[in-house]
């Protein structure tokens, strides 16, 4: 996967396709989990000045931060601070009151949300979740196997066309044939992955929304804040697109200068790094290795901001264009969800969930693209990245398990029959 908004883009990048090449190196578990200590740090400042200024240009006053951790959170704040709903607004409102479990209730996010004094909700940043990540991430590796088999299977049945003496047009295989087809071109595609990385460019795992912003307003507003985007110092609109249907906003990505290396680190110096004991690495080796890091990333990182009206933003918690409902259909589409693809969010999910375990070192990787696996074997892997050794059988024991005397009993009643 190639993260636009983190310094160390490339390198995770590189690191990812070796372990499709089941190529791990030493010291990659410490690098994972300084990427999901150090990036935030890095990338926070600047985006937060950034964030600032933009505000202030089109929203004068005193704007007042607020996180929050589920989507029950962002829609209360939505109702509360419309002071005064339409008949369209109240409609959703009020269903929303009458049905809540209509509405995905308990979803966690992590949002930030920006509100003026009288409580008026002017816009949110949000971080994507890790779940979220190696969604976007396995889709990406879908999307770009699904050619490669299709094109390995198709000269397959070409190969087999030839030899009968026909064209391919006029060759008639049964579903079974086909089937057989694109088990072996299958097969190829994932063997060629052995100790061979390089089989994508960052564009093909490009995910550019790892932190975005949105922001409410009317048109007039939101065209204005477009333009300070514009013209902000170290900022620049790589992409603009607009959706329009169900679901209507205009969605840019930005990159962004950070401050130079020196502040950063100077902006860190002396800090109690203890906070993140828990992941593995002393506070010592995380204060050594900090400059370093900073020095040998890219200078830019790459966000989303989303301008939205009011009418939409309610359009899209509460009505025809509900957020969940359209994360659903994402999953749900249709596409190459083979074993390559599998194997790929495994060992994606794997990577991220390394970087926030306590566990730093790596040694073999437990999923190779080429493997076969069933999903309670990779919940057993992340399980025991935290000290659970067999947590998936521990869920799923239906009785309490037998103790020592009981197990002898049951040898004993074995030996019997």
């Amino acid at each position: 996967m190639y993260l636009t908004g983190l310094i160390q883009r490339d390198r995770l990048f590189e690191l990812v396709q070796r372990w499709f090449a089941d190529r791990p190196e030493p010291g990659d578990g410490s690098f994972l989990t300084e990427v999901f200590i150090y990036e935030s740090l890095v990338t926070r400042p600047g985006l937060r000045r950034f964030l600032a200024d933009i505000c202030g240009a089109v929203c004068p006053g005193p704007l007042s931060p607020r996180r929050v951790f589920t989507k029950d959170a962002v829609r209360e704040a939505i109702v509360a601070s419309c002071l005064e709903p339409d008949a369209r607004e109240r409609e959703l409102f009020e269903r929303w009151q009458r049905r809540p479990e209509d509405f995905f209730p308990g979803t966690p996010t992590d949002i930030i949300l920006f509100q003026r004094p009288d409580g008026r909700l002017v816009g949110m940043t949000r971080v994507k979740r890790i779940r979220r990540i190696v969604e976007k991430a396995s889709r990406r590796v879908s999307d770009r196997l699904a050619g490669a088999i299709g094109m390995t299977a198709r000269s397959l049945a070409e190969k087999r066309a030839r030899e009968l003496g026909m064209p391919l047009e006029r060759l008639v295989s049964d579903a079974a044939t086909m089937d057989a087809d694109f088990a072996a071109a299958e097969e190829m595609i994932s063997r060629a992955f052995h100790g061979e990385p390089g089989h994508f460019r960052p564009e093909d795992l490009r995910i550019d929304d790892v932190v975005g912003a949105k922001f409410v307003g009317r048109p007039e507003a939101l065209a204005r804040l477009e333009r300070a985007v514009a013209d902000y110092p170290g900022a620049r609109i790589a992409e603009r697109e607009e959706h329009r249907g169900d679901y209507n906003d205009v969605n840019l990505l930005v990159d962004l200068e950070l401050p130079p290396p020196g502040e950063l680190i100077d902006a860190f110096s002396g800090r109690d790094w203890s906070f993140a004991a828990r992941r593995g690495l002393p506070p010592e080796r995380l204060a050594a290795d900090f400059p370093a890091y900073v020095e040998s990333g890219a200078r830019t990182v790459r966000f989303e901001v989303i301008l939205t009206t009011w009418p939409e933003l309610v359009e899209s918690e509460f009505g025809r264009s509900l957020h969940e409902a359209r994360i659903l259909h994402q999953r749900h589409r249709e596409g190459y969800d083979g074993r390559i693809a599998n194997n790929a969010a495994y060992l994606i999910s794997y990577l991220m969930m390394l970087a926030i375990s306590p566990r730093t070192e790596v040694g073999a990787l437990p999923f190779k693209m080429w493997g076969r696996y069933l999903p309670d074997m990779a919940e057993n892997v992340i399980w025991r990245l935290f000290g659970m050794a067999n947590g998936t059988a521990l869920l799923d024991t239906f009785l309490l398990p037998p103790d020592e005397k009981d197990l002898a009993g049951e040898a004993t009643l074995a030996e019997g029959v």
